[in-house]
């Protein structure tokens, strides 16, 4: 039976809630244990990097996910109904603050802002607490209400792309563009939280890059940041890929280039372990090479230069995991294009 609006909505509100506090409980406890002595500068931009990255990915995905929703039926009301929901909706204006990323992630820094300064003059006592509080409860619920804030908006655009003859233009976005839009998203948050342990003891470069102290520590840093970064890029996209093939906003171009034929050889835990080998050999060799350089120790030079085939095996991992979604994405348009001139046969 297929399930009315409300109750599809409130089981994706959960589902979403769930995945938010998650994500949000990990990143927020890196930052936590990643900078020591917290400054309200500091706090800002860890808990802004994190909330914005978020809202940006719901808001960026909230409209492909209705539009395939709607268009495959994964709820079903009378119009009267979706009227309801939509009345007084219009597009444009102050109302971009609601349902586009760029706007919707802006109005969320400015609740971290507020957020932070209210645990900032709450005092050091509890300040580690309050940032875990904000991390997992105050942030996920603002982000939820952003969410529910653009859903009329992605509702009312679906409805308009599944009745209008004429569909709005939209230009067709390509799989390198949504590969670095992840990147920088990505980036974002990993210079947010993994810069600041240089001021940890474990990090100090007072002995130079060659301490073997300092190298066992950033080994296990580099092969934490590679972990993360392998399962950010794992993310799955297929069904908003679809919404969006229904839609217009990609076409069958969209990946005109195949995965690397390695990264099909092996299961997902068979490339994690051997990109975390490659990351644990790679930060011995490169912190000897900084050794041997006579400039003054500089923490930040070293894991920026030391992330970059981090980030080429991100791109590498992205581009295999949306090929991979575009393609099933490709036979569900199919199948949905078959169903639907069946149905429409059947009903003449």
């Amino acid at each position: 039976m297929i399930p009315n609006f409300i109750t599809f909505y409130k089981k994706y509100r959960i589902a979403a809630f769930l995945a938010i506090v998650f994500i949000s409980s990990i990143l927020t406890s890196s930052l936590i244990r990643n900078v020591i002595d917290i400054s309200l500068p500091e706090m800002i931009v860890g808990l802004g990097a994190i909330s914005m990255t978020i809202t940006w990915n719901m808001m960026r995905d909230g409209r492909g996910y209705f539009i395939y929703s709607i268009f495959t039926l994964r709820f079903y009301d009378k119009p009267e109904v979706h009227e309801k929901f939509t009345e007084n909706i219009k597009f444009g204006g102050l109302a971009k603050i609601y349902y586009r990323p760029f706007y919707s992630s802006l109005l969320t820094l400015v609740a971290v802002v507020i957020c932070c300064t209210l645990i900032w003059l709450c005092g050091p006592a509890l300040r580690y607490w309050l940032i875990a509080f904000a991390g997992v409860v105050v942030m996920p619920a603002i982000i939820m209400h952003q969410s529910r804030m653009a859903m009329p908006y992605n509702m009312l655009y679906a409805l308009q792309q599944l009745t209008s003859q004429d569909k709005q233009p939209v230009k067709a976005r390509y799989l390198p563009s949504y590969i670095t839009e992840d990147l920088l998203l990505s980036l974002v948050v990993n210079f947010a939280l993994v810069l600041p342990v240089a001021a940890k003891p474990a990090f100090s470069l007072s002995e130079g890059y060659g301490n073997p102290a300092f190298i066992v520590a950033f080994i296990i840093l580099m092969t934490i940041v590679m972990l993360f970064m392998f399962c950010f890029a794992l993310r799955q996209r297929r069904y908003i890929l679809l919404g969006e093939l229904l839609n217009g906003d990609i076409n069958d171009r969209f990946a005109s280039t195949s995965p690397w034929s390695f990264t099909c050889k092996l299961t997902t835990v068979g490339r994690l372990m051997f990109w975390l080998f490659l990351t644990a050999v790679w930060s011995i060799i490169i912190c000897l090479l900084f050794s041997a350089t006579q400039g003054e120790p500089n923490f930040a030079l070293l894991y920026v230069c030391s992330l970059l085939p981090l980030i080429a095996v991100y791109c590498v991992e992205r581009h295999q995991t949306l090929y991979t979604n575009f393609r099933e994405a490709q036979e569900m348009k199919t199948q949905y294009a078959s169903l639907r001139d069946t149905l429409g046969k059947t009903s003449r």
